[in-house]
């Protein structure tokens, strides 16, 4: 394996997703970038050296098993320069063929992680026992008798739902990864509101729909928009589909607590729980909604803070206030 210095990265031509999928959709490339992953032979700034770990020819065409020398050539230059880099001293990832690696391995981890038993936290909308699932890459938890808080814009009972990366589930039991899905949530909404998209930093388009006819009974959804919010807010990555739909004070509460979390010089992934975070949504959120032009207040209590934020039918921010509380008990 040689070693070489940093240079800078050769201009780029512009690469379509169709064309991006076209070159990785070859199991010859797809082994080059994983030998080449598995040797470090890697250069991103975030790597902490300007000294770039490469693979020779030789070595790397061994490790792929391919012995016909101009088939391994063309598949190589498909890989580059997009995904795989060459030097005078052998061939390396590029950043973009790092994050595939990346993403592979994200979602190749085991997921053995038992959420067979219901957790001890009850629903905090009915009192019934909560229980959690983790399926297709997706982390509920749902209660096991009420309908739960999203109406017919999730499988019934559901109280919290996130994406989430099978390897992340290796290493942290149940409670765990709950703990880190809400916080992954929280940060995920941030982005949004902020108008990037955190898979790909594309912008976000954002479209809020209001139910004119909102009426909630028994804790039971709206005959008319059948969910128990009367305003929802759609946020969706111009470039790469990334998107969620949400009412807007799950949006507004998912900022606030990452705020509060990020804010904090004693930072504490444990806190809140996924229960606080409904408890907080429940009673801690107050929404007024006011027409021409649309705009959507909220004032969201946590712990010793107020927080006031008006938005418009985009989901910008026009307002934001932030103050003590004047009611709040200081233990």
């Amino acid at each position: 394996m040689g070693q070489t210095r940093f240079t800078p990265d050769l201009e780029l031509d512009e690469l379509s997703p169709d064309e991006a999928f076209a070159i990785l959709g070859n199991e010859i490339r797809l082994d080059v970038i994983r030998v080449l992953w598995r040797a470090g032979a890697t250069y991103e700034y975030d790597d902490g050296s300007d000294a770039v770990e490469t693979v020779p020819y030789s070595e790397l065409q061994a490790e792929i098993d391919v012995d016909d020398n101009g088939k391994f050539n063309y598949h190589l230059s498909k890989l580059a320069p997009h995904f795989v880099r060459r030097s005078d001293d052998g061939y390396r990832l590029s950043s973009a063929g790092k994050q595939i690696a990346r993403t592979v391995i994200a979602v190749s981890g085991t997921g053995h992680l038992d959420f067979s038993r219901e957790l001890e936290e009850r629903c905090p909308l009915c009192g019934a026992a909560v229980a959690v699932t983790y399926e297709d890459q997706w982390l509920r938890v749902r209660c096991t008798e009420c309908y739960g808080l999203f109406g017919d814009q999730a499988p019934t009972g559901t109280l919290f739902l996130t994406s989430y990366p099978a390897a992340g589930l290796t290493t942290r039991d149940s409670e765990q990864a709950l703990a880190t899905g809400l916080y992954r949530c929280g940060l995920d909404i941030t982005y949004l509101m902020y108008g990037i998209c955190r898979e790909c930093a594309g912008q976000i388009s954002s479209s809020v729909t209001v139910c004119d006819a909102h009426e909630v009974e028994d804790g039971q959804p709206c005959d008319t928009c059948r969910t128990p919010f009367p305003v929802w807010a759609d946020m969706k990555c111009d470039t790469c589909g990334f998107a969620k739909r949400l009412p807007v004070e799950m949006f507004v509460t998912g900022l606030v607590l990452a705020t509060e979390l990020t804010g904090s010089p004693e930072l504490d992934i444990e806190s809140p729980a996924v229960n606080e975070a409904i408890e907080l949504l429940q009673n801690n959120v107050e929404t007024d909604v006011s027409t021409e032009p649309l705009r959507v207040s909220l004032r969201i209590e946590v712990e010793t803070t107020a927080f006031t934020l008006t938005l418009d039918d985009e989901m910008n921010i026009v307002e934001f206030d932030r103050e003590p509380r004047t009611d709040a008990v200081v233990s």
